[in-house]
């Protein structure tokens, strides 16, 4: 029996509870007619069972064998894309950043942060993170302690670019250049296209982090109103590629942060394709890009970029471990550049750091983690969006996203998020207030929920307290 072959059977189950082949309230098919079906033990049947049941999506009923309670889709309609007409624009985010308290483990007793979008402890493989830094750091060679190229260890570069494989890419190890998380890889691919003043076109929401790098490059942007099912609108986009002048673009395809959007394959392929038409960066930000929910891992823009204009950048910081603090880019016709900026930034990542992750990937240990964290992660989602919908007050709208860590939750307009937030940590817990995701400061009655809590009854009580106090505006 092929290991985790229980989650493939419960994606299948699922997948036949959305499309109603297998109606709610009605009766699945026994474990052992499941067993017979897939050819696998009780046991991996069983497996498969429970980890719908996790997901709150089943009930196991006495004499009645499984019953599907819900779909893995939320019942509320989803956020609204912004309305504001795309316009060039300051960015002032890092003002509204300054007022909050630093959000920042570890965190006292009973506190519960639902603000930052990474796996806590008990989603990281930390025993063999652990064992790869003691067995890189064993190397009687000294490597470890000494610089490393500023492309980054040529082991780890081959891993990565294997991983292409994975999004139908083709990349090579000389196409890859190893950074300090996603945001050295952003910061430096602006760089390396942009120049104080000029504009970039960004998705709204939009990441406050990208936002302050953006600002910290004094650099200006136009939101392109991001649909919460089918993303950027391309003729739009052209639309301000034709009227401005515009020196890169700048989109996380794959379960955007904060909204969860997927782009399309066809949207990923025009961008592509526009990109070489124009001549015009297309900067790509695929951090969530492995975190996915469905069957297969979603492409990328760069899969589709044959001339160079697509800078590809990711990072380990949201499957492994925050504290690796490794990214990547693949910045296509841009490498040179962007080599040279990060040599005279802080002359390489990390050696130790680098030799770790490459064991984890050439030992396979990275993508067994992967298996078991996918599920692990959709569950959470779920049980999160589930409690919103029962513990917030009627009227809200919640995200559907199909991967990634967040949720993004439009409160009736009568909200202001930064007020709630001041109230919920009165209560010892911390949201993200939909204003960091823009510009302007606007979203001010949205927020955003990080689902990297273990699921147990403090983080419901945590969920029912914020419905609480949504009501009270």
């Amino acid at each position: 029996m092929k290991d985790f072959q229980y989650i493939d059977i419960a994606n299948r189950i699922e997948s036949m509870i959305n499309n109603d082949t297998y109606p709610l309230g009605e009766k699945l098919p026994s474990l052992r007619v499941l067993s017979g079906h897939f050819g696998v033990s009780v046991g991996t049947s069983l497996k498969a069972y429970g980890l719908l049941i996790d997901k709150g999506l089943l009930s196991s009923r006495e004499k009645s064998g499984y019953v599907p309670l819900r779909k893995s889709t939320a019942h509320t309609a989803q956020p609204v894309a912004t309305t504001a007409a795309p316009a060039i624009r300051e960015i002032n985010v890092s003002r509204i950043i300054s007022k909050m308290p630093v959000d920042a483990g570890p965190y006292p007793p009973g506190f519960l942060s639902f603000f930052n979008a990474s796996l806590e402890t008990h989603m990281i493989p930390f025993n063999a993170v652990r064992r790869s830094l003691q067995k890189a750091s064993r190397d009687l060679t000294g490597a470890h302690l000494q610089y490393e190229s500023t492309l980054g260890n040529q082991l780890l570069r081959e891993q990565i670019a294997r991983l292409s494989f994975y999004w139908n890419g083709s990349l090579s190890a000389n196409e890859i250049l190893v950074t300090n998380g996603t945001l050295e890889a952003l910061s430096l691919c602006l760089r390396a296209v942009t120049q104080p003043g000029d504009t970039v076109v960004v998705e709204s929401p939009c990441y406050y982090g990208i936002l302050q790098c953006l600002e910290q490059l004094q650099l200006k942007v136009i939101e392109l109103p991001c649909d919460p099912q089918e993303g950027i609108d391309t003729g739009q986009l052209e639309d301000i590629i034709d009227t401005y002048d515009i020196a890169a673009c700048l989109f996380i395809s794959n379960f955007n942060n904060p909204n969860g959007v997927l782009l399309s394959d066809e949207k990923k392929k025009w961008i592509a394709e526009m990109a070489r038409k124009r001549q015009l960066p297309v900067i790509e930000d695929d951090v969530y890009g492995e975190l996915y929910f469905g069957p297969a891992r979603p492409t990328t823009i760069k899969t589709y970029d044959k001339h160079g204009w697509v800078m590809l950048c990711a990072s380990f910081s949201k499957t492994v471990a925050s504290g690796y603090r490794i990214g990547w880019s693949a910045p296509g016709r841009f490498l040179e550049k962007v080599a040279q900026l990060k040599a005279t930034t802080n002359v390489a990542t990390a050696t130790v750091l680098q030799l770790s992750l490459a064991d984890l990937l050439t030992s396979g240990t990275y993508q067994r983690h992967l298996r078991k964290l996918r599920p692990l992660l959709h569950k959470q989602v779920l049980l999160t969006s589930q409690h919103i919908e029962q513990y917030f007050p009627s009227g809200i709208k919640i995200s559907q996203p199909e991967g990634g860590i967040v949720l993004w939750v439009e409160l009736p307009k009568q909200v202001d998020a930064l007020k709630l937030q001041k109230l919920a940590l009165e209560q010892d817990i911390n949201i993200a207030p939909g204003p960091l995701f823009s510009s302007t400061g606007g979203y001010r009655n949205y927020i955003r929920i990080s689902c990297n809590k273990q699921w147990n009854r403090q983080v419901e009580q945590a969920i029912r307290k914020l419905g609480k106090l949504v009501g009270t505006f």
